[in-house]
């Protein structure tokens, strides 16, 4: 890790209120202004201590499709959104008061946090920012067995939609990140391919308006086993056979864009600022998770 520039914190509390996709159950957040060098933690308000669940992978559990933390019991879910909009907007320290174990899924974005924080402002502190840097590149694969080879196989496994899933970091001199897709042809997702340099900027204009998404067969299976009963067409983007149903696309490309949204918020587990070029074929929250623990695990301090 090495350190320029300063942390920032938000001006003043702010509370966002919504519904959790999986629970069906309200929920309230409260992003708290913390003092230097707290970092990013969630407070459960709703259960007795109030116990604080660091933003870190030592708490990082395995639920599928959602980045889900626990500590001595108490656990949150789904907070990648919660943890991208603070990233993307460079928010290093806050405490997270939250009043039930799922974050709101608001219209599937990180937007309405993000308007929540620009409604209060940020505060700059008179500490240094912390920035994790890479000497070398990592590979991390949905097959261990294949090996990293450097700079040559992260361009392989990215351009290669036979290859498995992968997601690679190398050295660069800010955040940039490139995220591909394949839902192939037959689906009206199709195959999508973005790259950016990140700046709170950037993500406030690119990548926070960008929804979650999944199929019609998706969305149907989820409610028959019982999930997200009240979440409706508006509230995500489902995709039919012709694309999204009664919901218009933000971007042509909103689907990897809302992957680079959900990578973003699983950086954050890194507990500081990534400078590195970062590359991603069909990643998900495991793998992004996988890629952390390895950057943490090579890390040097300057």
């Amino acid at each position: 890790m090495m350190n320029f520039g300063f942390q920032r914190t938000l001006a003043a509390p702010i509370s966002v209120e919504g519904i959790g996709y999986w629970s069906d159950r309200e929920i309230t957040v409260t992003f708290q202004p913390a003092p230097p060098n707290t970092g990013l933690v969630f407070v459960r308000e709703d259960l007795p201590g109030k116990p604080r669940i660091p933003v870190s992978p030592d708490f990082r559990i395995a639920i599928p499709r959602r980045t889900s933390l626990e500590k001595d019991g108490a656990r949150v879910e789904m907070v990648e959104h919660i943890l991208s909009a603070l990233t993307g907007m460079e928010v290093d320290n806050c405490e997270i008061h939250v009043t039930d174990v799922e974050m709101p899924g608001m219209d599937g974005s990180a937007l309405a946090f993000v308007e929540a924080f620009e409604s209060v402002g940020y505060e700059i502190q008179n500490l240094p920012a912390w920035y994790w840097t890479v000497n070398d590149a990592i590979t991390q694969r949905e097959n261990p067995e294949e090996k990293d080879s450097g700079k040559n196989t992260v361009t392989h496994a990215l351009s290669t939609p036979t290859l498995n899933r992968a997601v690679c970091v190398e050295p660069a001199a800010n955040l940039e990140i490139g995220f591909e897709i394949r839902y192939g042809e037959e689906c009206p997702i199709g195959n999508q391919t973005v790259e950016m340099v990140l700046s709170p900027e950037v993500y406030r204009r690119e990548i926070a308006p960008c929804r979650t998404f999944v199929t019609q067969k998706e969305a149907e299976y989820f409610q028959k086993i019982g999930f997200a009963k009240r979440a409706t067409f508006r509230d995500l983007l489902v995709f039919g056979e012709n694309g999204p149903i009664q919901n218009t696309l933000r971007f042509p490309d909103e689907c990897v864009r809302h992957k680079v949204l959900d990578l973003i918020g699983d950086l954050a587990l890194l507990g500081g600022r990534l400078h590195a070029k970062v590359r991603a074929f069909c990643s998900g929250h495991d793998l992004n998770a996988s890629l952390v623990q390895q950057i943490m695990a090579k890390k040097t301090q300057k």
